[in-house]
C-alpha cells in the first residue's frame, strides 16, 4: 500500500534544496542496461503526449533506506541524497507541488505504469528488462554489490565463502532470484552458487533479520550497504568482495512521455556536475566518504553515461 506524503515545494523547502551548494538491482552482466539513444528525435516524437509534469507530480520513493531516503515518524521530515535530488528537480523544472509515494522495489513498475506515480526516484537501477516497460533518465549514482554482514563475522570475505550461508534480498531487486528472468537468475546463481535465497519486502527487515541472527547477511548495492553501516554499528560491508558490475541509479518515468524523460536527463547532468552531488553525498554518507578519498570517482557516473542511458526509443 503506498503512503503519501503531499509536500508543496515550497520557498523553505526550496531554500533547504539549494543549500548544498553552499560550500544511495542485477548487474549489467545480468541483464544489465544496454545504452539508449539520447540526443537524436525518436519517431515517434509525433505521438509525443503532453507533459505529465505540468503540475503536481507524485514521486515513488523509499521511506526506510538510510543514506538516499529516510522519513523521520513524527516529524515527517525527509532526508537523504535521492530527497535532495527530489527537491533540486522539482525547484529546476517548477513543479507546482509534489507527493511522496513510499513504495516497495517490486512495485516500481507498476506505478510507473499505472499512472500513480510519474517519476520514481528509489535506488532504481537501469535495466534492459525494466526499459521494456518504463523509462530511465539517468544514472545519477553507481555502485556495486556486496554484502552486508554482522560485525563480528569473519567467516565471509569471499563469493565462494557463501556456500550454505543464507543471504537476505529484497522482492523485485536486482537481486531477487525467484522474480529475475531465466537468464538473470543463472547469472546470480553463478555470483553466489551455493547460497539460499531468504527474501523480505524491504531492506530494513533483511537488516534486522541479520542483527537478529536469522540470517548470515545481505545482498544488495554497496551503497544502500553503507547507508545501513551510517545507522548501525553492528555491521559492516564485506571489504574487498564486489560483486558483478556496476549498478546505474536512473529516475524511472512513464513510457511515452520523452520530452518530460529529456528534460530530467539534462537536469541530471546538471545536477551530477555541480557541487550539489558532491556535498549530498557527503551529508547523508558521511562515515563512507571520509573513509573513500575517491568517492566521486567510485560513485559518481560520467555525463557520457547519462547521454548513453537516459530516455531510450527502443
Amino acid at each position: 500500500m503506498m503512503k503519501p506524503t503531499v509536500r508543496p515545494l515550497t520557498a523553505a523547502a526550496l531554500c533547504g534544496a539549494l543549500t548544498l551548494t553552499a560550500a544511495c538491482t542485477a548487474d549489467r552482466d545480468a541483464g544489465g542496461p544496454s545504452p539508449g539513444v539520447s540526443d537524436e528525435p525518436s519517431s515517434a516524437a509525433a505521438r509525443q503526449k503532453p507533459s505529465i509534469l505540468a503540475r503536481g507530480v507524485n514521486i515513488g520513493v523509499k521511506y526506510d533506506q538510510p543514506g538516499f531516503n529516510v522519513e523521520d515518524g513524527d516529524t515527517r521530515h525527509h532526508a537523504g541524497f535521492e530527497n535532495d535530488l527530489a527537491n533540486f528537480l522539482g525547484k529546476e523544472m517548477k513543479f507546482e507541488g509534489m507527493a511522496f509515494n513510499d513504495i516497495p522495489s517490486k512495485d516500481r513498475e507498476k506505478v510507473l505504469r499505472e499512472g500513480t506515480a510519474e517519476l520514481v526516484i528509489a535506488t532504481y537501477s537501469i535495466t534492459d528488462d525494466r526499459d521494456e516497460e518504463i523509462d530511465f533518465a539517468g544514472p545519477y549514482f553507481q555502485t556495486r554489490q556486496g554484502l552486508l554482514v554482522r560485525d563480528e563475522d569473519r567467516s565471509i570475505d569471499s563469493r565462494e565463502k557463501t556456500a550454505g550461508k543464507v543471504v537476505c534480498t529484497v522482492q523485485g531487486s536486482t537481486s531477487d532470484t525467484r522474480d529475475s528472468k531465466p537468464s538473470t537468475r543463472k547469472q546470480l546463481a553463478r555470483l553466489l552458487p551455493e547460497a539460499g535465497v531468504h527474501l523480505q519486502e524491504d531492506y530494513s527487515d533483511c537488516v534486522q533479520q541479520l542483527r537478529a541472527g536469522n540470517v548470515d547477511a545481505v545482498w544488495t548495492d554497496q551503497a544502500v550497504l553503507y547507508g545501513f553501516v551510517e545507522r548501525h554499528d553492528d555491521v559492516r560491508v564485506v571489504e574487498g568482495l564486489e560483486i558483478g558490475s556496476p549498478q546505474l541509479y536512473g529516475v524511472g518515468i512513464q513510457e511515452g512521455a520523452e520530452e518530460d524523460c529529456r528534460r530530467v536527463a539534462e537536469k541530471l547532468r546538471e545536477f551530477i556536475t555541480s557541487a550539489r552531488w558532491r556535498e549530498s553525498f557527503r551529508n547523508h554518507f558521511p562515515k563512507l566518504a571520509a573513509a573513500d578519498e575517491q568517492f566521486e570517482q567510485h560513485y559518481k557516473p560520467a555525463v557520457s553515461d547519462v547521454d548513453a542511458y537516459s530516455c531510450s526509443d527502443d
